[in-house]
């Protein structure tokens, strides 16, 4: 399995002390992905509302960018039945072969359950260094948006201006997160981030900042957080 959207699936839980990683298979979902796709299929629920699947050496795989986010939205809410209980998080991988060791041959859709349906998020980029870049950022974004209209709240534009601001300032500041000293950043614990891998400490920093960020504009009066 990859580490990658491990933590990204439980970022959220990992926070509220809520990620049990231990996983059931979901046989009869594997069987009707395999005679669907011809091609070899797993799934895992793990920590009971977080769906894994892996289909390897289908024809799919070859579909284009958009079709197969298509294909994946359509396995996603399958899962959704299967599960037969609230999900969180889906996540739809296809590889090329049979064989699933190489990762520069997968193809990976990463959704959230948003209002009882799959939501495809961004992509983020693979073995980036130096600061958050534009797409990490954004994509935070998109995560605090999708999470206020789950909620049924929105942000004022001027607060939701100064939130971005206010983001991708604090990421300048901090760097590099392989250099970061966790103790700088409000959200983030020092036992936790010296576990996490390269992508990992991305991913935790763009959330940490982006809580930083909420608290720091609370006031969406104020034209730029101190």
């Amino acid at each position: 399995m990859r580490t990658f959207f491990f933590v990204l699936l439980c970022l959220t839980a990992v926070l509220t002390g809520a990620c049990d990683l231990l996983p059931n298979q979901i046989k009869p979902f594997e069987e009707t992905l395999e005679q669907q796709l011809s091609g070899d299929a797993t799934v895992w629920l793990l920590g009971g509302d977080v769906v894994i699947i892996d289909v390897s050496g289908s024809p799919s795989y070859r579909m284009q960018e958009t079709e197969l986010g298509g294909l994946a939205t359509e396995i996603a809410e399958q899962a959704m039945e299967y599960a037969e209980r609230p999900l969180e998080s889906i996540v739809v991988t296809f590889y090329e072969d049979r064989e699933t060791d190489s990762s520069d041959k997968e193809r990976e859709f990463i959704f959230l359950v948003m209002k009882n349906r799959p939501v495809l998020q961004p992509h983020l980029p693979r073995n980036a260094t130096g600061p958050l870049t534009k797409e990490e950022i954004q994509a935070a974004i998109v995560r605090m948006d999708q999470s206020y209209d789950q909620m049924e709240k929105s942000l004022t534009d001027g607060h939701r201006e100064c939130v971005l601001a206010t983001l991708e300032r604090r990421a300048a500041d901090a760097g590099d997160p392989e250099h970061l000293d966790p103790a700088t950043v409000e959200f983030l614990t020092s036992d936790t981030w010296y576990l996490l891998d390269a992508s990992a400490k991305r991913i935790f920093l763009a959330q940490a900042l982006l809580s930083e960020a909420l608290f720091s504009c609370a006031d969406s009066r104020a034209p730029e957080a101190k």
